[in-house]
């Protein structure tokens, strides 16, 4: 992988493997719902600090399972791209993804828009690109 040139993916291809993330990632979090919400005797649970947090761990848990050990997550694999460290090329640190999940939570990828790289590229110094 270290050897490889890498070519950037553009800007249509970035915002569909999110969308495709995004669904995926909420059909994992609508079934691990599902046990909490039947359990809950018909309270009102997401105002439960508790819950919150249990959603959140799972949205980092998704992302950092999957760059850690395949380097894309599954809607990077549908589309033929992986993430990289843009420094050396090669895996991802856990502070890396860590960096890149908390960034894109507030809307890194709004500098999309006007920029070539999303905000948690930038910061954490990753680059997301295509697959030979």
């Amino acid at each position: 992988m270290k050897d490889e040139v890498y070519k950037s993916i553009g800007f249509t291809k970035n915002i569909i493997i999110c969308i495709y993330d995004l669904l995926l990632l909420f059909s994992i979090l609508f079934f691990l719902s599902l046990p909490v919400i039947i359990f809950s005797n018909n309270e009102l649970i997401g105002q439960n600090i508790f819950y919150r947090i249990y959603l959140l761990s799972i949205i980092i848990g998704y992302y950092l399972w999957f760059w850690i050990k395949h380097n894309q997550t599954l809607g990077m694999k549908s589309w033929k791209s992986y993430i990289v460290n843009k420094n050396n090329g090669k895996d991802l640190s856990i502070k890396q993804c860590i960096l890149r999940i908390l960034i894109s939570l507030i809307g890194g990828h709004l500098l999309l828009i006007f920029y070539k790289h999303s905000l948690q590229d930038i910061v954490s110094k990753t680059k997301l690109v295509k697959s030979s």
